[in-house]
């Protein structure tokens, strides 16, 4: 890592090549090696120790190191102007490729909240844009509520927001399971979706409002008090059977699997007090 640090912070500097033009072809084969040193040494850490502690301290030394000298060479090729442009997005893009290695074989060890550099958080967006679009054909077909569909990407094109590495392998997930949905195959397709965004833990608040009041619809087409409370009491019985998801859109925020618990114990007490009214 040392050479690779070497390479970077010395000799990829815009005074540097500009002087040595001619080097290039030879500082990419050098960098190409030490990606493929780099890629090797990530290959063998789980055979090294059984301590996930370790494998997990290495593992993020490396993606800080790495989000760095992408973030750095970045910079780089934007002091040293157009005729370098290609030299450095190369080297960029064989830095990227360790990044991705990471994400592929160690997503559990990575640090989340750790912003995605520049670049490769415009091509994490890029993948994730047709991803998107094919999901929200997907919801189309189904008949999903227009609504829902909107509230559903709106926080993932929302360009302004820094992209960490939590959130991009949140959404690739989340685009799965929406597309997928082989679970709660008795629910109908707009309950799955529902369930779907409760188990990740898209605890968006517009989320929250407009799933009461699509429950509140849902019980005032029954006509007993004991029907309605069934209702509820059954889409309780299947929030608290959904597995636990260590992501979140929003981090900080809490679960919107307890606020919506919460919502339906509350709405079961205003019936009930709302029936005891009618009655007195």
């Amino acid at each position: 890592m040392e050479r690779l640090n070497q390479l970077v912070y010395a000799r990829l500097m815009p005074s540097h090549i500009s002087t040595h033009s001619a080097d290039l072809p030879g500082l990419l084969g050098e960098l190409r090696a030490a990606k493929l040193r780099t890629t090797a040494e990530l290959l063998e850490i789980d055979g090294q120790t059984d301590n996930p502690a370790v494998i997990a301290e290495t593992v993020r030394r490396r993606q800080v190191q790495f989000v760095a000298i992408v973030d750095v060479i970045h910079l780089f090729q934007l002091q040293a102007g157009p005729a370098f442009h290609s030299f450095y997005q190369e080297a960029a893009t064989m830095m990227m490729e360790v990044i991705m290695a990471l994400e592929q074989y160690f997503p559990e060890y990575l640090a989340k909240d750790l912003f995605l550099p520049g670049p490769y958080a415009r091509h994490i967006m890029s993948q994730q844009s047709s991803r998107m679009q094919e999901t929200e054909v997907t919801l189309q077909e189904r008949l999903i509520a227009p609504q829902l569909i909107e509230l559903i990407f709106r926080p993932m094109r929302n360009n302004n927001a820094p992209l960490t590495f939590g959130t991009a392998h949140y959404f690739r997930r989340l685009m799965r399971d929406l597309r997928e949905q082989d679970h709660h195959y008795y629910m109908d397709p707009e309950e799955r979706t529902f369930f779907t965004l409760f188990a990740h833990n898209f605890n968006c608040p517009d989320l929250l409002r407009y799933a009461a009041t699509c429950l509140r619809k849902r019980t005032s087409r029954l006509h007993t008090l004991q029907e309605k409370k069934g209702l509820l009491s059954w889409y309780e019985k299947e929030l608290r059977h959904l597995p636990s998801n260590e992501y979140v859109l929003f981090p900080g925020k809490g679960s919107i699997r307890d606020q919506i618990l919460q919502w339906i114990k509350e709405e079961k007490q205003f019936m009930n007090n709302l029936y005891t009214t009618w009655n007195s």
